[in-house]
């Protein structure tokens, strides 16, 4: 018998939604069912809550979302060298970017949730995978995958399997998820992976990441593929094309297309302004002005350098040389000639269109609030960026070459000032390392006239700043003369290295440096430790016979430099080469993002480091005393004295102190510490976060990724922020 309202309350059972609550022996009395809500459901709804603001801010920073987006058409392609075959795809139709709607209905039909967005430079892929993000997510509805745009500059499909990838930028990308919700929505395909840039990565690795794609299709995970026409053509032909995605093409817009765009976003108040320029590009549909502003990238630079009507005037009267100038100036044959002096003219005002002087949004959900840079957020100065992305032009056409590595930047300063800057740096470093030490080892031991904690810090800070003399010195020459000679020997910039040391079953599989290689770093060894040896012992002596006066000081301290500096070459030549053995060079081509690859080589440094200094020390404090009791009293008469324990502090302290050295000259990562951290900072050359710097002008646009370096988005572009700045700040272009 059923109680609808029993006197007596029994326990409740639950049994998924549904709630049994039981009476007495066990007899049902009512049940009510109860909405559990599903976490990884939850954890969807709110990823994708987060997602939509994330890039809607994004879009609008970008100017995507006015009421009049650029109308570029979109044309399906089926079968040849990009598609699979028509009947497996089933393609939408041939679009444009002001209609959104077709793509994303096609997208949200569990069957058609692959496309492949194929487009020249400049032809708005990224704008159209952000846009079509944002129809996705308004159309998201219970059970739907969240699309989630992603770099794929940062993968690498030989080491690392797509769903790991993804897991890792997703709790990169919103660290506010816990590890199982992400695993469980990537498991349950309610991910749908927005991949921008197949082009970025390294030309060897994107049939890799075919196949791999094509293997996680394999399994039903829903994807969306941005890439160059050509780069796309050339990575199927050695692998296959993306089984069963629809294919899209960017078309070039028409002159008439872009006249009529510039008319529509114009006000009402202000269509006449740009109505000389859309009847310009009607006239003359193949005159240089048309030929530019076809590209997307270039209209959209065209209407926000144009955007505001001329504020003033210059005092020869012409409102040309004011931001906010007339458009119709871009048609005058006699100003631009052709079309690579509208694209410079455009090009112009590229920087102040994209870092533009506005509030700093909110962090993302469970991220700080960051210690802002001075190059960060929207609040930037335009012509400091200028200058910034000006000098790296500069450095690449020096070079010849388009490819931004980050361990080449220190190459920017010429080889004699190289030696120079890192030569002091090591030096500062080495005796800010040392000096401390011995001065605190000085108070501690004070044996002299006066008691007291005063004569004891006075004699501590006093030996303390002599060590940072003596120590800082030599060390300056050494290592700028073995800096100049490694550059020399190698013809070029230190590459990041690794350790190829692996225990178990990864040991011996890296390839090791060459004998030559090994040979060389020997012989850097022993010339750095000649140079460092001699001017230690040399400047000790001085430094005695300013200090005490003793008329021996000299002789005592070319005796001492002569110990050092074979101590030290004996010591330096095998430790050298152990480590250059210990080495593998790392596949550039093949290598991870720039940031993480800085990364692995700082900890390689690190660890070598931490390694090799305490043996060069040990080797130093031990191979002292033989050679004291070989030379002593047959250097001009003077008797040399040594203890095991005092040579071990001695040692371990050189090593420590010229390891840093060899640290910031003879690595990759120092010599990036060196001069993108300090120096090239210091001089205004770079800001002083440079890696983020980079980072940020790749999500703006500016550069892009290939593998570990870093190009820019456009070679007409680097051309172009590689002219001389020889323009006076009041004449310089729109924007």
């Amino acid at each position: 018998m059923t109680d609808p309202a029993p006197e007596r309350g029994g326990p409740v059972v639950f049994n998924g939604p549904v709630a049994l609550l039981r009476g007495d022996h066990s007899v049902q009395n009512n049940y009510f069912t109860v909405p559990v809500p599903d976490p990884v459901e939850l954890g969807a709804q709110q990823l994708g809550r987060e997602v939509l603001k994330q890039w809607a801010r994004e879009a609008a920073s970008r100017d995507l979302l006015g009421p009049e987006p650029i109308p570029v058409r979109w044309r399906a392609t089926s079968g040849g060298e990009v598609a699979d075959h028509a009947e497996r795809t089933e393609h939408p139709g041939g679009a444009s970017s002001a209609d959104l709607a077709s793509f994303a209905a096609e997208l949200s039909h569990p069957e058609r949730r692959r496309l492949v967005v194929l487009g020249g430079p400049g032809s708005g892929k990224t704008s159209l995978a952000v846009l079509l993000v944002i129809e996705l997510l308004l159309r998201m509805d219970a059970g739907d995958p969240v699309p989630v745009l992603l770099s794929l500059a940062s993968w690498r499909p030989a080491e690392e399997h797509l769903a790991g990838w993804l897991e890792r930028q997703l709790l990169r990308g919103y660290p506010y998820l816990e590890r199982g919700t992400v695993r469980e929505l990537i498991g349950r395909k309610r991910i749908l992976p927005v991949l921008d840039g197949l082009d970025e990565l390294p030309a060897a690795e994107r049939p890799d990441a075919l196949d791999a794609l094509n293997d996680a299709l394999a399994e039903g995970v829903p994807l969306i593929l941005t890439c160059r026409t050509d780069d796309y053509r050339a990575a199927v032909r050695d692998s296959s094309v993306l089984r069963k995605a629809a294919v899209v093409q960017a078309d070039p817009l028409t002159a008439e297309e872009a006249a009529q765009y510039l008319l529509r976003v114009a006000t009402p108040q202000h269509r006449e302004r740009w109505r000389p320029l859309a009847e310009a590009l009607r006239a003359d549909p193949s005159g240089p002005a048309a030929e530019v502003l076809t590209v997307p990238l270039m209209l959209w630079l065209c209407r926000t350098a144009y955007a505001r009507p001329p504020r003033g005037a210059r005092p020869d009267g012409d409102p040309a040389g004011y931001p906010g100038g007339e458009p119709g100036e871009l048609a005058d044959r006699g100003r631009f000639p052709d079309a690579g002096a509208v694209e410079g003219h455009l090009l112009d005002s590229l920087v102040p269109s994209v870092y533009r002087r506005e509030p700093l949004p909110p962090p993302p959900v469970g991220r700080k609030e960051s210690r802002e840079a001075p190059w960060e957020g929207r609040r930037t100065d335009p012509e400091r960026v200028s200058r910034w992305l000006g000098f790296l032009a500069r450095h690449l056409e020096r070079r010849g070459e388009p490819d931004l590595a980050w361990w080449e930047l220190g190459t920017a300063v010429r080889l004699g000032p190289r030696m120079v800057v890192t030569g002091l740096v090591c030096g500062v470093c080495v005796g800010i390392l040392v000096g401390p030490v011995d001065g605190v080892g000085a108070a501690l031991g004070y044996a002299g006239p006066g008691t007291g904690l005063g004569p004891r810090l006075v004699h501590g800070i006093l030996m303390g700043a002599a060590d940072v003399l003596i120590n800082a010195v030599p060390t300056a020459v050494a290592f700028g003369l073995a800096h100049g000679i490694g550059f020399a020997f190698r013809g070029g910039a230190l590459e990041p290295s690794r350790v190829r040391i692996r225990l178990g079953r990864g040991a011996g599989r890296a390839r090791a440096r060459s004998g030559r290689e090994i040979l060389a770093r020997a012989g850097l060894g022993v010339v750095g430790g000649l140079a460092g040896g001699l001017g230690i012992g040399l400047l000790q002596g001085i430094v005695r016979k300013l200090l005490w006066d003793d008329p021996l000081a000299l002789r005592v301290g070319l005796v001492d430099g002569v110990i050092y500096a074979g101590m030290f070459a004996v010591a330096a030549a095998p430790v050298c080469a152990v480590m250059a053995w210990c080495e593998a060079p790392i596949a550039i081509e093949s290598a991870p993002g720039p940031r993480e690859l800085l990364g692995r080589n700082r900890r390689t440094v690190l660890l070598q480091w931490l390694m090799f200094a305490p043996l060069f020390g040990v080797a130093i404090g031990v191979a002292g005393w033989p050679a004291v009791a070989l030379f002593d009293g047959y250097l001009w008469g003077i008797r040399l004295g040594w203890s095991i324990p005092a040579g071990l502090r001695f040692g371990l302290l050189t090593a420590f102190g010229a390891g840093l050295g060899a640290m910031l000259s003879l690595s990759a990562w120092g010599q990036w510490t060196v001069f993108a951290r300090l120096w090239l900072p210091l001089t205004g050359r770079l800001p002083r976060a440079a890696m983020d710097f980079l980072e940020d002008a790749h999500r703006r646009g500016v550069l892009r990724k290939v593998g570990a370096v870093y190009q820019f988005r456009h070679a007409r572009l680097q051309q172009h922020f590689a002219r001389p700045p020889t323009s006076p700040a009041g004449e310089s272009s729109r924007g």
